[in-house]
């Protein structure tokens, strides 16, 4: 499935790099990342992957249109 994540602020470089996958938009003052989910365990670690990149999650999405 797809999502959509909205984290504040721009990402550094460091964390682009590190979500290289994830097609990443920047619409100030928040950042959308957005991409395929596999599985909900998927889901958990690009969850802790935001917060270990500190990262502050807005929201977290479903999206069923690519």
């Amino acid at each position: 499935m797809h999502y959509e994540f909205r984290v504040d602020g721009v990402l550094s470089e460091d964390a682009r790099a590190a979500l290289g996958d994830m097609r990443i938009t920047e619409l100030p003052p928040q950042t959308v990342i957005d991409g395929e989910v596999l599985d909900d365990s998927h889901l958990h670690g690009i969850i802790a992957q935001l917060d270990a990149l500190g990262l502050t999650l807005v929201s977290v999405l479903p999206d069923p249109l690519p």
